[in-house]
């Protein structure tokens, strides 16, 4: 909810920003002016709810609102990507976290053997008490790589 307040109140700046704009000038630097852009738009998400409206950037000047719309988008865009991007390895990692090797190793004796099922509460034993939910994707995990695994010659 934080991330989604903290990009709304970014995504207002860079629009206002937008408004005072004219025509292309060939004196306007479109770099600095993304920049200076791209310094606001994280100010507003640093701030989070309690950003203001930003300023028009002085290295703005002179370029087109057409294209100070189009950087407005673009800086969106690459800041949900990285927000997407830099929450998925969390969650990967958070969810594959309990699995250590000897866990492993136990699910695959387990499953190879010729007993008729797995024994859960040796599991919660060898895999280190992680929550059901997490032992059982485990083993599922373990029985997938199983059966797609190229056998040896």
């Amino acid at each position: 909810m934080k991330t989604r307040t903290a990009a709304c109140a970014a995504l207002f700046t860079l629009l206002a920003l937008t408004a005072c704009s004219g025509k292309d000038d060939a004196k306007a630097d479109p770099a600095a002016c993304k920049t200076a852009m791209r310094k606001q738009l994280q100010d507003a998400i640093d701030a989070g709810a309690s950003a203001t409206p930003g300023t028009h950037p002085s290295q703005c000047g002179g370029i087109a609102t057409k294209t100070l719309e189009k950087y407005a988008g673009e800086l969106m865009a690459d800041q949900v990507s990285d927000a997407i991007n830099s929450a998925l390895p969390t969650a990967i990692a958070t969810a594959t976290s309990g699995v250590t090797p000897k866990c492993r190793a136990w699910i695959e004796d387990e499953l190879l053997s010729t007993g008729g099922g797995i024994d859960a509460t040796e599991g919660y034993k060898v895999c280190g008490n992680m929550p059901e939910d997490e032992l059982n994707q485990a083993i599922e995990d373990v029985t997938n790589s199983l059966l797609t695994a190229t056998p040896t010659p």
